[in-house]
């Protein structure tokens, strides 16, 4: 991620939305994109079978 591999230090997400380059809010966007889109494909497994055992 992101803040690992920079050699710049942000102690807000304001300060890094301020001095980050179009690249790296562009890779946590697209990061944060993708956990998002995991804990919703997670959710939707878990309903789909909790219905199933339901039937």
């Amino acid at each position: 991620m992101v803040g690992k591999e920079s050699k710049a230090e942000f102690g807000f997400i304001s300060d890094f939305f301020r001095n980050a380059t179009e690249a790296q809010k562009r890779e946590v966007f697209l990061a944060v994109l993708q956990q998002a889109n995991n804990a919703q494909r997670k959710v939707m497994e878990q309903s789909t079978q909790s219905k199933q055992k339901a039937q």
